[in-house]
């Protein structure tokens, strides 16, 4: 009996070595990709930008806005339920799979039929022939299922490489389409020529073949997928609500503006949510019944992400004037004023995601469902006002307050997750601050300074970094200091 119990033991280590290796390498395979994807994205659509026109941009993220919408109602959250189940057969995937195609199917007819209604919402006819372009995407992409087979069984290296080789040919051919003279249908054919490459390469890498489907015992999956949907939907509206109004009462270019900054400052906050979600999520989920190291391991957390995130996101709000025009031309200089205030909007979306994963990992999935639906309730009104009022940079300024209502809220769930109302601001109070003092000198060097954009914009870097680096090491407390010097390259600057 002692060794059938070593056994098991052994066993039991064995497994939780072995997931921690996946988790591991998982990390680091979507970390690399996401990173990767985001530096080679921007360079693709910094020369595209100075082959096409703000109005090109424009039309596309209006067609494409309309698609995210139709595609999201046929992610019912099956894909998550697939992954988190641990007694679904292989017949039951079949049988998702198959379900999955139908609604694609019957989303892409409806779809296209609909693209006139889009055409007279935002008042564009030449949306018609791009969304009856770009709307088999959606089926497309839903022959993409062997993915989520994939991340079932934490195989992440074929899945990110195929992604970013997709991505690099998608661009490619949009470029060259560019340099061709075709406009906005390189943008289009760039969508196309990436969602099939991915959808093509991912039934070779998971070498998965459908069974013949069973459809007994799958209500439990419908309903999770159904509280997913839900969520999704709430979701999408309080990312792309401010996208939709542009695109509605001001028009094409000025979307096209908002698009190349809304790319810069909150898709880095998007590429965090998915490492945060992948690493902390699991973390605090083993640890939830332990309030000490569950308060600890979330202080570390905000800590260690508010010492970089913080200043970076501040730091790009400052040069995003010069930036904008050193990567995409002058013709593009209203996309900076945007970039200004977005960057504030990536930094609270930056922080909430960190916030939610503990509230999620404990349990508190319809909390974080009620802080989405406040924020699109409450982001409607705001942003109908502030354009009303003020055009479009009362527009960016509501979108701003309804960003930090949601984050104030979620800072007070999380807070009330580990039972310390004042984490939040013990953990990041003095790194806000100093972050602010080197934005306020930053900013102001690039206004009050008048000189060459590249020479300001690298003086503005590189004051910066000697403000915040040398105040925060300044004012470290004793944790902090600890904290740091486990950081790499932490003892090279304490």
């Amino acid at each position: 009996m002692p060794n059938i119990t070593l056994l098991l033991i052994t066993t039991k280590n064995n497994r939780v070595k072995n997931l921690k290796q996946s988790v591991i390498k998982g990390i680091a395979w979507r970390s690399t990709v996401d990173i990767s994807n985001l530096i080679l994205q921007i360079v693709f659509t910094a020369i595209l930008a100075r082959l096409l026109t703000p109005a090109d941009f424009g039309l596309v993220v209006m067609a494409l806005l309309f698609i995210r919408f139709v595609k999201m109602m046929t992610q019912i959250g099956f894909g998550t339920a697939i992954i988190q189940s641990q007694d679904i057969t292989q017949a039951q995937i079949s049988a998702i799979f198959l379900i999955q195609i139908c609604i694609a199917c019957f989303i892409s007819l409806f779809c296209y039929l609909a693209a006139p209604l889009a055409a007279n919402f935002f008042n564009q006819s030449k949306l018609i022939d791009l969304i009856h372009i770009l709307t088999w995407i959606v089926l497309i992409n839903s022959f993409a299922f062997p993915q989520i087979i994939l991340q079932k069984n934490m195989q992440f290296g074929g899945t990110s490489i195929l992604e970013m080789l997709s991505m690099i040919i998608g661009n490619i051919i949009g470029i060259i389409m560019a340099f061709k003279g075709y406009g906005i249908w390189s943008l289009v054919f760039r969508q196309m020529t990436q969602a099939i490459i991915f959808t093509s390469g991912i039934w070779i890498i998971a070498k998965w073949i459908p069974v013949k489907p069973q459809f007994t015992g799958m209500k439990k999956l419908f309903n999770f997928g159904l509280y997913m949907l839900g969520s999704k939907i709430f979701h999408y509206f309080s990312q792309n609500l401010a996208a939709i109004i542009i695109g509605k009462f001001i028009g094409v270019e000025m979307l096209g503006y908002f698009n190349i900054a809304y790319n810069l400052a909150i898709v880095p906050a998007q590429k965090i949510q998915s490492i945060l979600t992948t690493v902390l999520t699991p973390t605090f989920s083993q640890i939830q019944n332990n309030i000490t190291n569950l308060k600890n391991t979330f202080f570390i957390s905000l800590f260690t992400l508010g010492i970089i995130f913080i200043p970076l996101m501040l730091g790009l709000a400052a040069i995003s004037n010069n930036l904008v025009l050193i990567i995409y031309g002058e013709q593009w200089q209203q996309a900076g004023l945007f970039l200004t205030f977005l960057a504030f909007v990536g930094l609270l979306k930056g922080m909430e995601h960190l916030l939610l994963s503990i509230i999620l990992a404990t349990g508190g999935a319809s909390t974080g469902f009620r802080i989405t639906v406040i924020e699109t309730l409450a982001s409607f009104p705001l942003l109908i006002l502030g354009i009303y009022f003020f055009n479009v940079i009362g527009l960016i300024i509501a979108y701003i307050i309804a960003s930090l209502i949601s984050f104030i809220l979620t800072i007070i769930a999380a807070q009330n997750t580990v039972a310390d109302k004042k984490l939040f601001i013990t953990a990041t109070s003095r790194t806000f601050i100093i972050a602010s003092i080197m934005f306020a000198i930053t900013f102001g060097y690039s206004i009050l300074i008048v000189s060459n954009i590249l020479q300001t914009i690298c003086i503005q870097i590189l004051l910066g970094a000697i403000i915040y680096i040398t105040l925060r090491i300044k004012f470290l407390t004793q944790e902090e200091r600890i904290l740091v010097k486990k950081m790499p390259l932490g003892n090279k600057f304490i």
